[in-house]
């Protein structure tokens, strides 16, 4: 039941069809809040929310005004990150603003700028850094995917004085000031698939047994160890394959591109005979509503990264999408998911870049019916808790009590140093996409903006 209280969530990709993280996290949120609040979920031309409960604008983190407008009809603002330019002006509404922290940008961008040149990969990361101070010191709630995540974000709260004593007096836990969301499983059990791998796909027999990697290749994960891991397989019969849905994220602007990452497993798989005979990888991202077709005839899922800071704060949603689908795991060890896939014995955790411990975990889980059993009967017996309606608790009691909760007091001195700290980069980085004269046009958009607003 709507509690009255109308609650925005805005996104910077298009929700519907073809999705990952952010665009899935937004979309889901804003259906499981939708039980208890009116809700409108914002996000880029072409979007499509389906026959959930919500109403749609299209409209993306450049439609300024467009955004504006609506956060001024709102109560609450979910945002993963705001532009700083329209965070100055929704900190002047009365709305309340939650950052959504799940990922830890500015982690992940060192990952993410691994090979650009230096110029460009400094740009990127003070524009990162700057934001997310600016986003932290601006919201009236955050909340973060994992307890792992959240004793990052007390440090940077801390870092930049941004625990404010009369909050920590009222609430020495800081919960009502930065709470755990995670990803969710469906309320529901997956659909029945349609056969798209074993005895499907060329190459994979209708008795062979599949690994899937779920979702893209970035830069912060390691598909070679477990390219290497199905290599060391190759004895075992049935034949072992490896099934990679789709390698390179879904793009609405053409503004992703194809990571290092990428190329790498693609290039390995080639050089070592494997593409199309034990590897297979299709370019294609699934579309949101079809993963099942390949988690439910998977007969393990993996995932694998390095050792390094981005692994650590990380939240693998693919792995939820495993456990969605009865699938035992095997993934490196070091984040929250790998964390709870060994603790419930979900499946079987390893080193970082150990390809042949991953090889072991898989063919101990693969030739012993018995080792799988217990990992689906331990998958069956945690996911109730894991579920959207479970997972969003926090949100819902942020919004449906916005009315009686202090307004958190915001430090707009630290937003006015991170907005203006991030110019440089912001202006490097177009100046370096579009020279001198798309510069130019971005300025006098900006200037032009900051005059409308004070007419």
């Amino acid at each position: 039941m709507a509690s009255g209280t109308r609650v925005l969530f805005v996104c910077s990709e298009p929700v519907g069809g073809r999705m990952a993280g952010n665009a899935i996290r937004s979309l889901e949120l804003a259906r499981a809040v939708s039980a208890h609040c009116d809700v409108t979920l914002a996000a880029p031309a072409p979007s499509d929310v389906g026959d959930a409960p919500i109403a749609l604008l299209e409209a993306g983190l450049a439609d300024f005004d467009r955004l504006l407008d609506a956060a001024r009809t709102h109560h609450v603002l979910v945002c993963e990150r705001l532009p700083a330019q329209l965070l100055r002006y929704v900190m002047k509404l009365p709305i309340r603003y939650v950052a959504d922290l799940y990922n830890p940008y500015f982690v992940e961008v060192l990952e993410a700028v691994r090979g650009e040149p230096r110029r460009a990969a400094r740009l990127t990361h003070a524009h990162a850094v700057a934001e997310t101070v600016a986003n932290c010191a601006a919201a009236d709630f955050m909340m973060c995917a994992s307890e792992k995540q959240r004793d990052l974000w007390l440090g940077l709260l801390a870092s930049h004085a941004l625990i404010d004593l009369d909050a920590y007096a009222g609430d020495r836990a800081l919960r009502s000031v930065l709470d755990v969301v995670p990803f969710g499983l469906p309320e529901s059990s997956p659909p029945p698939g349609r056969p798209m791998l074993k005895g499907v796909a060329p190459g994979v027999a209708a008795e062979d047994r599949v690994l899937v990697w779920g979702g893209g290749i970035w830069n912060w994960l390691d598909a070679i160890t477990v390219i290497k891991a199905v290599e060391r397989l190759g004895d075992l019969t049935p034949a072992v394959h490896l099934h990679f849905p789709g390698i390179v994220r879904p793009s609405h602007d053409g503004g992703h591109k194809e990571m290092a990452a990428t190329r790498e497993a693609v290039e390995f798989a080639r050089s070592r005979g494997l593409e199309g005979r034990r590897v297979h990888l299709s370019r294609d991202w699934v579309p949101y509503e079809r993963r099942q077709d390949y988690l439910l005839e998977a007969d393990l899922g993996v995932s694998a990264h390095v050792d390094h800071l981005e692994a650590r704060f990380s939240f693998r949603t693919r792995v939820l999408d495993y456990l969605w689908s009865g699938l035992p795991v095997v993934a490196t060890r070091g984040d929250a998911l790998a964390d709870l896939v060994e603790s419930h014995g979900l499946g079987r955790t390893v080193a970082a870049g150990d390809d042949a411990g991953f090889a072991a975990a898989c063919r101990d889980l693969l030739e012993s019916d018995q080792l799988r059993e217990s990992a689906r009967r331990e998958i069956r017996g945690i996911s109730p808790s894991l579920k959207w309606s479970a997972a969003v608790e926090p949100l819902v009691r942020y919004c449906t009590n916005w009315e009686r909760l202090p307004v958190r007091r915001k430090r707009k001195a630290v937003v006015a140093r991170a907005t203006l700290g991030h110019y440089p980069a912001m202006l490097g980085r177009e100046y370096d996409a579009r020279g001198a004269a798309g510069l130019t046009r971005k300025l006098g958009r900006n200037v032009w903006r900051v005059l409308a607003k004070r007419a």
